[in-house]
């Protein structure tokens, strides 16, 4: 093979057809030199960042996304449609946030209840005695915790959130979503499609129950409070304490992270992986994890 210090390679083949086409002496020959396609520099930059979105996108799907505790690699979304209600605050702010929440949920695609009476499941109760709260809540709407291990039902954060999911198979049957050391009821038996990419079960959120601390948002601006709330009520995340990998709300309470992961409002990271959420399709369900990350990945390069 032949090539110039500035070209792509020519073969011998391409050489002669330039020599048969040339009129005007060797110069064709550097002009055919020229015109081969070269290598793109723009291609192994986009490559690259596509993996490093990847990863990106990965570790912060692993980190923020709680998966279901029977179905692994899946994630519960809400299938019924969304219904915000906020107790402990005046009028006004109440329909700040629940409006807040009602227009994440529209911009992402979640489900959602357009009436104003509709019978709530995303339940926020903002006290100065949360848990005094959550004790009468646990006795008295036992329901709401049935997915929830006892050791579980205590306040150990400023915000904290417990959910009511349920798997829910292809023939309508249900049981709660629950660790095996909870006090949830005996699963039923259910009917199954069980393949390498088919389960036949998919998890589903029925209920988020959200308890806040009063003095922990004292001063808080209001939306950032319902950015937050909006983020740990449209999917099933862990609050475990520990700062996320990425700028997100989810950091809104965490005091040992970093300024650089701090945010006021939903961020693009946040925002990616909420409409990457309710953008990928329930079936084949083991490739729900994928498809979430990839779709994340997407919407990244598109918010970029």
């Amino acid at each position: 093979m032949i090539a110039d210090g500035n070209s792509a390679p020519l073969t011998f083949r391409s050489v002669a057809r330039c020599l048969i086409s040339a009129v005007a002496g060797l110069s064709a020959l550097t002009l055919c030199a020229q015109a081969q396609p070269r290598e793109s520099t723009e291609h192994v930059t986009v490559h690259a960042q596509h993996v490093k979105d990847w990863n990106y996108s990965a570790a912060f799907v692993k980190a923020l996304l709680q998966p279901s505790y029977l179905m692994q690699g899946q994630f519960p979304t809400w299938k019924i449609p969304v219904c915000p209600r906020v107790n402990g605050m005046s009028a006004p702010s109440a329909a700040l946030i629940v409006q807040r929440i009602r227009d994440v949920a529209k911009q992402i695609g979640a489900p959602l209840d357009p009436s104003e009476t509709c019978a709530p499941n995303i339940i926020i109760v903002v006290s100065q005695q949360p848990q005094t709260i959550l004790d009468g809540l646990k006795t008295e709407r036992r329901l709401l915790f049935a997915a929830s291990p006892l050791q579980d039902l205590q306040m150990h954060y400023p915000v904290q959130v417990w959910y009511y999911s349920v798997d829910r198979d292809y023939d309508g049957q249900y049981t709660p979503d629950a660790p095996p050391d909870s006090n949830a009821v005996s699963p039923p038996i259910m009917a199954a499609n069980n393949t390498n990419l088919y389960t036949g079960i998919q998890p589903e959120m029925r209920v988020a129950t959200i308890i806040a601390d009063t003095a922990a948002i004292k001063g808080m601006p209001l939306g950032t409070f319902a950015y937050y709330l909006a983020l740990i009520g449209l999917m099933q995340a862990p609050i475990t304490g520990r700062c996320q990998p990425a700028p997100s709300i989810a950091n809104l309470f965490m005091t040992a992270c970093g300024n650089e992961f701090h945010a006021t409002s939903l961020t693009n990271t946040d925002l990616a992986l909420l409409t990457s959420l309710y953008q990928t399709p329930d079936t084949p369900e083991r490739m729900q994890q994928v498809r979430i990350i990839n779709n994340m990945r997407k919407n990244l390069e598109a918010a970029r």
